[in-house]
């Protein structure tokens, strides 16, 4: 006849019992909730913003296969028939001061792959020497590499183009080559964190046993920064496969990729060949692509200067 006014009807006799544990069991729900719908809010943005950075490249790549009629018909339309003609034409059909844009890939690989190779070295090097000894004006030489990455490029272009011309080097490989090799800079700092905190009983043990220093440099200290190194050189790589103006300016007549796939876009967008101008851009991305997507797990772990690792 009670049961509506029992303490068990009215949910009062588990608080009575545990007050503390019946207020963990009402507030539990509702935290759980306000949390998944915060989970799902997060999810939604980011998945919009992932579909606005990957849309346009689909988009792209679809029109790129797409014949001229047909990409002016309908831009939004699914590609009736695919003409990969367009990317053989793009590759050799056209050309920007004699090169075609297979032979800017053959000069971009050669400045990337030697400019990277000796920017490594000199960073490296700068990097280890002013970190692990002790000498007058070390100090000064730290602040120094920190300076020239806060002058900016426009200040120092004048003075660079006038010692380049002096000593022959314009229109170059080798003048580029010089340039991209300097031992300040993004690599340098890195690399400095790097062997800053390596210890420096390795060197003392390859003493002891009666190595010179520049065999535990090559022999000890470089193997032991190869993480950080390989982070580093890929994005020293992706920056020169992708810098425009160094080799615009010096050098006029061999264009790198990126010069030429902006002249190469011009020229095409004046003959309103729009599938072709995409199939120009989709082949000058994929390289960096691949090489990003082969490296990303070494260059996020890496860049963090630290010491060892594994």
């Amino acid at each position: 006849m009670n049961d509506t006014a029992s303490p068990r009807a009215n949910g009062q006799g588990t608080c009575a019992a545990d007050k503390t544990a019946c207020a963990e069991g009402l507030k539990k729900p509702r935290f759980k909730v306000t949390k998944d719908w915060a989970l799902w809010v997060v999810f939604a943005v980011f998945f919009v913003y992932a579909v606005t950075l990957v849309f346009p490249f689909v988009w792209m790549l679809f029109n790129s296969v797409k014949g001229n009629q047909e990409y002016f018909t309908n831009i939004w339309a699914f590609p009736q028939s695919f003409h990969v003609e367009n990317y053989t034409n793009v590759l050799f059909d056209y050309d920007v001061h004699g090169v075609t844009l297979f032979g800017m890939f053959g000069i971009s690989i050669l400045v990337t792959l030697f400019g990277t190779a000796l920017s490594l070295l000199m960073s490296s090097i700068a990097a280890y020497v002013i970190a692990k000894y002790k000498f007058f004006g070390r100090n000064a030489l730290y602040a120094l590499a920190v300076f020239v990455m806060a002058v900016p490029v426009a200040g120092t272009l004048p003075a660079q183009y006038s010692i380049m011309q002096t000593l022959h080097l314009t229109n170059s490989i080798v003048g580029v080559l010089i340039l991209y090799a300097g031992g300040f800079g993004f690599n340098f700092l890195i690399l400095y964190g790097f062997f800053k905190n390596l210890s420096w009983e390795y060197a003392e043990a390859a003493l002891i046993d009666g190595c010179s220093d520049f065999g535990i440099f090559f022999k000890i200290m470089l193997p032991m920064a190869r993480p950080a190194l390989i982070a580093v050189g890929v994005i020293h790589a992706i920056g020169l496969w992708n810098d425009y103006l160094t080799p615009s300016i010096y050098l006029p007549n061999t264009p790198t990729l990126a010069v030429g796939v902006n002249l190469l876009l011009s020229e095409l967008r004046g003959r309103s060949a729009y599938p072709e101008m995409f199939a120009t851009m989709i082949i000058a991305l994929i390289p960096i692509l691949v090489v990003f997507i082969c490296f990303q797990k070494t260059i996020m772990e890496n860049t963090v200067a630290g010491g060892l690792k594994g």
